[in-house]
């Protein structure tokens, strides 16, 4: 039974681990790690590093900034390269957001 249990613990670990990851960004700033559920399911930027990310870098990963801000996790990006990283975001969100609003 020994096998068995282990082979049964190690798929519940993978789909937990699966889970987390099409649902989630691991989200890592300069004041720790933060999971920022994703707008859309898919392991695209599972795990993002923002500690010395720049305004392109965040236009590069607008889904990322777009879950964060929405999130109410935009706190703990405060110290990022991006001054007025709120403002920055926000303005990028709502830029991005409205030609679907349109529809």
């Amino acid at each position: 039974m020994g096998r068995l249990t282990t082979f049964v613990a190690g798929m519940l670990t993978g789909a937990v681990l699966l889970t987390v990851a099409t649902h989630y960004h691991i989200v890592r700033g300069k004041r720790g790690v933060v999971l920022v559920r994703k707008l859309e399911s898919g392991l695209a930027d599972v795990y993002v590093d923002t500690r010395d990310f720049g305004p392109s870098d965040w236009l590069e990963r607008k889904a990322v900034a777009i879950a964060i801000m929405r999130s109410d996790k935009s706190d703990a990006f405060q110290d990022t390269s991006i001054d007025g990283f709120r403002e920055n975001v926000g303005e990028l969100v709502d830029q991005w957001l409205e030609p679907t609003t349109r529809r």
